[in-house]
């Protein structure tokens, strides 16, 4: 499966140059099966389990906050990243730069959340 996402994000990446409007659909599609992978594992997870479904519903929910805090944090720090970096470096750099303070937003709250919910 791992290989089956990574294929749907290199595909994400080409269609950006070669079919602009195709490029939503392949985000969406990438987003969806990586969600549905998520939440594949996590009743695999609880497949022995006495009572299942509350543990369930609770990786679920801690799923849905996590990826909810990961996409506004992360969007709101790379939107002011893109316009600070891009007025003195330029519109590249500054989209790179967007890109990596999002991905360090998505990083620092998967383990926050994670030590919160473990510890």
């Amino acid at each position: 499966m791992k290989i089956v996402v990574l294929l749907l994000f290199i595909i994400l990446i080409s269609s950006m140059w070669q079919f602009p409007s195709a490029t939503p659909a392949f985000g969406i599609a990438c987003l969806l099966f990586s969600l549905a992978v998520a939440i594949s594992s996590i009743f695999k997870k609880h497949e022995q389990s006495e009572n299942p479904r509350p543990k369930i519903v609770k990786d679920v929910l801690i799923l849905v906050i996590i990826l909810l805090l990961i996409l506004v944090l992360g969007g709101l720090l790379g939107i002011y990243a893109n316009h600070y970096v891009s007025t003195r470096f330029g519109v590249f750099v500054g989209v790179i730069s967007a890109m990596g303070a999002s991905f360090a937003v998505g990083y620092l709250v998967n383990k926050g959340v994670g030590k919160i919910f473990k510890g």
